[in-house]
């Protein structure tokens, strides 16, 4: 998040696939501010160059949103979608143990990575780090009540 202008409008990126539900007008959300989640309602939003700017209700000023540059936005667990299957949001994944098909444990995911084809899953086990697209091809399973993932682990990976 950014400022815009003078009269409280930030830059936003969008980081969801839900933009159309999460920012439109009078919805609430949150902006998480030194280590506090201030609730935030939008007034206005508008599309800019693949950005959005957003006004918020009562910070119609930039003096009262620039301390909020690089903050990040957030939603309430009720405000979530149900996803299918096969999906999952980037909180759930973050943490989980990693498992390969033989049952091995090879690390736990302390990183999602989010580029435009697909999320990509930083695993971590001691001082070893890699990489696994969040794709079918690599994923078996994401249990999210155990918090595990098992993994087609293929050759070059680790």
């Amino acid at each position: 998040m950014n400022t815009h202008g003078l009269k409280g409008e930030v830059k936003i990126k969008p980081m969801t696939d839900f933009p159309e539900q999460r920012f439109q007008k009078k919805a609430t959300i949150y902006v998480s501010y030194q280590n506090e989640m201030i609730e935030v309602r939008i007034k206005s939003v508008r599309e800019h160059k693949g950005m959005l700017l957003v006004v918020f209700e009562g910070y119609e000023d930039i003096n009262l949103v620039e301390q909020w540059k690089t903050s990040t936005l957030y939603i309430s667990k009720q405000q979530l979608h149900t996803l299918e299957e096969d999906e999952a949001y980037f909180f759930e994944l973050k943490g989980c143990i990693v498992k390969d098909e033989a049952g091995e444990e090879l690390g736990s995911v302390v990183e999602v990575l989010d580029t435009p084809a697909h999320a990509i899953l930083r695993v971590q086990k001691d001082d070893i780090s890699f990489l696994v697209p969040y794709v079918q091809a690599f994923i078996t399973s994401f249990d999210k009540d155990k918090q595990e993932i098992v993994i087609h682990k293929m050759e070059g990976l680790i």
